[in-house]
């Protein structure tokens, strides 16, 4: 035998160990041995930890493994007898430790039996066979995750449990996001690979991170629809109200028919102060709406109506909000009021006031208002009128919608 054949049988004997050395482990574990599967799992690399190419192991697979094996503990973990289905895997594993089916079956019963250890040393084993799958790194990452929330919140209401291994824990997390990040790698042109990937980041609090996610991946999906609307959530959540204009004008050139989107842009450019810009939003998005008016975009395109001086939109948007958003404030009558007065209409103006004081007759907004309105009819220029109106105050009776 050549040097070169003696080096290779001598790999595959070393291989074909490792795998046995596995399947051990998986018998270890439910005989309640004190070196679980588990942790032979964990401790197993993820870089190299397949002991033969996948192409080899589902050939080998093909020939010596009857697939029924696996359904038949599909049925059994369907059938909700949890600890069968996982005795009926690990006798599937203990002989053929490479069966993705059933290690990735393993991680779903572990799961449904709360050993979230187990689940997570089976997704790690599940990652290192499958290196080259986008699909299988983002579910597998998705479902660290998880599994390390669930986990994280069993140990929290555990009262003196020493199962809790924090390192492992950030172990799995670090795989997580490492895996979703070779989901994306992998297929950088599958934007839900991305928007999970960013989820994560934003979820741990690594927002710097998450940002780099989305912007790489917008660069690659230029004509994406979703992902400027999440750049501009992001920003919109930071504050950033320029930024996340920014991101809304892309979201509009790809789909400029999206209301819900020109809305949210609006609500941007008031923040910004761009009351204007805020009110042609408004009034594109909002005008003629079949729905019921939500309450904080409504008060928004309202004010933006009276800082740029337009009275008679700011009439109508306040008497919407009333009559179909069926939300009435003193505050907001004296807004009614006022806007009435400013268009020169005196007498619609003193009804609203004279049907407002019915019910809030100590009002002292409502009270100035009157004596404007008097001052009016006897030709008395109009000074000023209550105008301010303040989102946060008005909306203390009714949530923001």
């Amino acid at each position: 035998m050549s040097f070169s054949n003696r080096h290779r049988a001598t790999a595959n004997v070393s291989s074909l160990f490792c795998l046995a050395f596995f399947g051990i482990a998986v018998c270890q574990f439910v005989c309640g041995c004190q070196s679980p599967l588990a942790t032979k799992l964990a401790t197993t690399p993820v870089s190299g930890s397949a002991a033969f190419p996948q192409r080899e192991a589902n050939s080998r697979l093909s020939s010596m493994h009857d697939r029924r094996q696996v359904a038949t503990a599909a049925s059994l973990m369907h059938a909700g007898d949890l600890n069968a289905a996982r005795k009926h895997l690990v006798g599937i594993l203990a002989t053929h430790p490479a069966d993705t089916s059933a290690v990735e079956l393993l991680a779903e019963v572990s799961q449904k039996l709360g050993d979230y250890r187990l689940q997570q040393a089976a997704l790690k084993r599940l990652i290192a066979l499958r290196p080259d799958s986008a699909m299988v790194a983002n579910r597998c990452g998705k479902k660290l995750l998880n599994s390390v929330r669930l986990r994280s919140a069993a140990a929290d209401t555990s009262v003196g449990s020493d199962s809790f291994d924090q390192t492992s824990v950030d172990d799995a997390r670090t795989l997580a996001i490492a895996s979703l990040q070779n989901a994306v790698a992998l297929e950088p042109r599958n934007t839900l690979f991305a928007q999970d990937l960013f989820a994560a980041l934003i979820d741990l609090g690594k927002s710097d991170q998450a940002e780099q996610v989305l912007h790489e991946s917008l660069l690659q999906n230029p004509q994406d629809k979703v992902l400027p609307m999440t750049a501009a959530r992001l920003y919109e959540s930071q504050k950033d109200w320029s930024s996340a204009v920014f991101y809304y004008d892309v979201a509009l050139r790809n789909d400029p028919s999206n209301p819900v989107w020109r809305r949210q842009r609006a609500v941007c450019h008031f923040r910004q102060g761009s009351f204007e810009k805020a009110q042609a939003d408004f009034s594109r998005s909002l005008a003629n709406s079949p729905v019921k008016p939500q309450l904080s975009e409504h008060l928004a395109w309202a004010e933006a109506a009276l800082k740029t001086e337009d009275h008679k939109e700011a009439s109508r948007v306040l008497d919407l909000i009333v009559t179909e958003g069926e939300f009435r404030t003193a505050d907001l009558e004296v807004l009614r009021g006022s806007c009435l007065l400013k268009q020169g209409n005196v007498e619609a103006a003193a009804e609203v006031v004279l049907q407002a004081q019915l019910e809030w007759p100590k009002h002292a907004g409502l009270w100035r208002l009157a004596k404007q309105i008097k001052e009016a009819e006897m030709g008395t220029p109009i000074i000023e009128t209550d105008r301010s109106l303040d989102l946060a105050s008005l909306t203390v009776q009714s949530p923001l919608r």
